[in-house]
């Protein structure tokens, strides 16, 4: 066997990192022993960050308890069956900026107007909407329609058009959808956003009974992009025709891109039908098939 003549399983405190010069004696037999340097050092940096980590935790759990009030406000309020949806009326409720595909450029569409009237006497050449794809027979889906869309529209022979914005409807459309004849429903909804703006089911429902309504085809229908509430509106017909929801995510991401929602597509999947399904089978519309 080895002889040791120090034991090879030296503590801390043993350590000769501990021990001065010729003192033989450690400073501190405790093993968190720090030299007065390093301790003097230590205890400076910490006067200077712990302000500022105190002012940062501070303001995060400011943030979080905001949240936290907006939520239980919001649950409060559906309990009693407040429509947590109408946000003017509500001067506490939490405000969210509403993102660019989901707002309408009022300012746009005036100028839309004006280039219009100076071309509206001539020939326009047929331009469909952005996003512009037939659903199902003579459903239709799109994007906020332009003047310079209004010749292609005629050509559609709507009956109806379905909004899904709330925002006021132009001047201009009034007045294009009442020279076509063309009935204007609107169900003015918010689009899905984090943390805790959701679209209405109970809004889609009534959609799905305007759209489904045989006396309202051809109809179309359109957001402000025909991206994120009106792809809710379509994935829930999907549904209604048995689609995969594969195949349903994928028409989706196909008119969202590049700005697929999650919660769109959970809402889609997590929609309760059977108020839908009701209305389908009591006027005998489903299954949803194509015409011949």
């Amino acid at each position: 066997m080895v002889n040791y003549t120090d034991d090879p399983f030296q503590m801390d405190e043993e350590i000769p990192e501990y021990y001065s010069g010729n003192d033989v004696s450690p400073r501190s037999k405790s093993p968190s022993y720090i030299p007065e340097s390093k301790a003097s050092s230590q205890n400076s940096l910490l006067q200077e960050i712990t302000p500022r980590y105190s002012e940062i935790l501070n303001h995060k759990l400011q943030q979080d308890n905001n949240l936290i009030r907006s939520r239980i406000e919001q649950l409060k309020m559906e309990e009693e069956g407040v429509n947590t949806t109408t946000t003017e009326e509500e001067e506490d409720a939490p405000k969210y900026e509403e993102d660019i595909d989901d707002k309408l450029d009022v300012n746009l569409q005036k100028k839309l107007q004006l280039e219009y009237e100076k071309t509206m006497d001539m020939d326009q050449p047929l331009t469909p909407p952005e996003n512009f794809a037939p659903i199902i027979n003579t459903i239709y889906r799109s994007s906020f329609p332009q003047p310079n869309n209004f010749s292609f529209i005629k050509t559609l022979k709507l009956k109806s058009i379905l909004c899904l914005i709330p925002e006021e409807y132009p001047q201009l459309h009034t007045e294009f959808l009442s020279h076509e004849n063309i009935k204007l429903f609107q169900l003015g909804m918010s689009g899905n956003k984090e943390p805790f703006v959701k679209i209405s089911s109970d809004l889609i429902t009534e959609a799905i009974r305007i759209v489904l309504n045989p006396e309202n085809q051809p109809i179309l229908i359109h957001c402000n992009r025909g991206k994120h509430r009106t792809g809710c509106l379509v994935g829930v017909i999907r549904r209604l025709q048995n689609w995969s929801l594969t195949i349903i995510f994928d028409e989706y991401r196909k008119f969202a891109a590049p700005k697929e929602r999650p919660m769109d597509q959970q809402f889609i999947e997590l929609y309760d039908d059977t108020e839908a399904i009701k209305y389908c089978q009591q006027y005998n519309l489903l299954p949803l098939k194509w015409d011949n």
